[in-house]
């Protein structure tokens, strides 16, 4: 067999002169379409943001009334969870058995658009408080939206164990 050194290797794919590209309408029609998609994209964000504001605010509220919980029993101290609804706040107080001098373990802010309380309990009365044994006074904090909805944070009475559930 002989080999022919003088042919090249042809590729079967020729390019034609007229087929080097995209033409300007094709490439509008992909833009257009990416602009209406990431449009839509942040509508469905900007809608979820509200959910995830309450979200994150209800487990940070439960995750304070673990740690008064955890605290009362190892340091074995009464540690309070009070709501002050006029300043729109939440703080949590830690006090030796013996001794009536409350000490302010935290301080904040309640967000604007939410609202918080304690249900079945009156304006003055509205703190939870967790003891040495890891009992506690019990009750149910709702955490709500300007819509309604929003979420319920039980917290036992005899355990002092903390459940979150979306409020329906």
């Amino acid at each position: 067999m002989k080999k022919d050194k003088g042919r090249r290797q042809t590729s079967s794919f020729i390019l034609h002169p007229f087929s080097s590209g995209f033409t300007l309408i094709e490439i509008i029609i992909v833009l257009f379409i990416i602009g209406i998609a990431s449009g839509l994209v942040g509508i469905w964000i900007s809608r979820g943001s509200g959910n995830l504001e309450i979200r994150k605010f209800t487990k940070d509220i439960s995750a304070v009334l673990r740690y008064a919980r955890t605290r009362a029993v190892s340091e074995k101290k009464i540690y309070s969870f009070v709501i002050d609804r006029e300043e729109q706040k939440y703080r949590l107080y830690g006090e030796d058995s013996d001794n009536e001098k409350a000490e302010l373990v935290m301080d904040k802010d309640i967000p604007e658009n939410l609202q918080m309380m304690l249900q079945d309990r009156d304006e003055e009365s509205s703190n939870i408080e967790f003891f040495p044994r890891g009992n506690s006074t019990g009750g149910v904090i709702e955490i709500l939206k300007e819509t309604g909805t929003g979420y319920l944070i039980r917290i036992n009475k005899l355990t002092g164990k903390v459940d979150v559930e979306k409020e329906e």
